[in-house]
């Protein structure tokens, strides 16, 4: 067994009552083996701080254990022994070792309990007065710096208008009418018809039926509704009977004209 080789109390001075007092063990330790703390319990006038703290030094290990005293006088306590572990898995354990601890009192030796005065009461501590000169001196500040700057921001006047975007070409309807697309015309002609009528009534119009438009435009005398009903209705009837392309031509430019009265708001004549 590998045995104690000193027992050590850190203490440079009498330790007093409340002290933290470091009790320590000192082990030779063989070369591939380390060292592990006991398991100690205190209660009473004598309780530890915390855990142990191990460490190494020529060949020896340190094992220091902070304590504390409640209570003057002198005070035995058990030590345990710290367990060496082998490189081979087996553990060697030392014994405990008895100590002794002599603590001194915090008061006055050699004086009369009646001639110790406590302290005298301390006084009330008063808190700082709260002051708002900070704050109203950061404010000043930034009002000095953001002052010009916004001056100087106001002086580069409005900012620009975004460009408009280009206007969507019109397509050349009549070329295809010459090239026998004369549905394509038909339905270009319709559907710019439906776009200002329901612009005009202010809600969607491309999907509902010529009945179904023709109706909404009841109690909208300022619309041409006969002129509209009637050009509908010939776009319609051209586009399943099969119009000659000079006819589409001719329908498309009388529907282009009528939608650019509806969206004028030119009065029926």
């Amino acid at each position: 067994m590998i045995g104690l080789l000193a027992l050590l109390i850190m203490q440079a001075r009498v330790p007093t009552v409340g002290d933290t007092i470091w009790v320590v063990r000192r082990v030779a330790v063989p070369a591939g083996h380390a060292v592990r703390a006991g398991t100690w319990e205190l209660s009473g006038d004598v309780e530890l701080l915390g855990r142990p703290r191990i460490t190494m030094a020529n060949g020896a290990a340190l094992v220091e254990w902070p304590l504390v005293v409640w209570t003057a006088g002198s005070h035995t306590v058990s030590v345990p022994g710290p367990l060496v572990l082998a490189a081979d898995g087996s553990v060697d354990s030392l014994p405990p070792a008895d100590t002794t601890l002599n603590v001194a009192s915090v008061l006055p030796r050699n004086a009369p309990v009646t001639s110790l005065q406590p302290q005298p009461q301390a006084g009330i501590v008063h808190r700082r007065t709260v002051t708002s000169l900070p704050l109203l001196a950061l404010g000043g500040a930034a009002l000095v710096l953001l002052t010009p700057l916004h001056w100087w921001w106001r002086r580069r006047g409005p900012r620009a208008r975004a460009p408009e975007a280009p206007p969507i070409p019109t397509p050349p309807l009549v070329r295809w009418a010459e090239a026998g697309e004369t549905r394509t015309v038909l339905a270009a002609a319709a559907a710019r018809l439906r776009g200002a009528v329901a612009a005009k009534l202010g809600e969607p119009g491309d999907g509902l039926s010529t009945p179904a438009l023709l109706a909404r435009l009841d109690g909208h005398p300022e619309l041409p509704s006969g002129e509209i009903a009637d050009m509908l209705q010939a776009l319609d009837d051209a586009r399943f009977a099969g119009a000659t392309p000079t006819h589409a031509a001719e329908l498309y430019e009388h529907a282009s004209a009528l939608a650019t009265r509806v969206i004028a708001g030119e009065a029926p004549p």
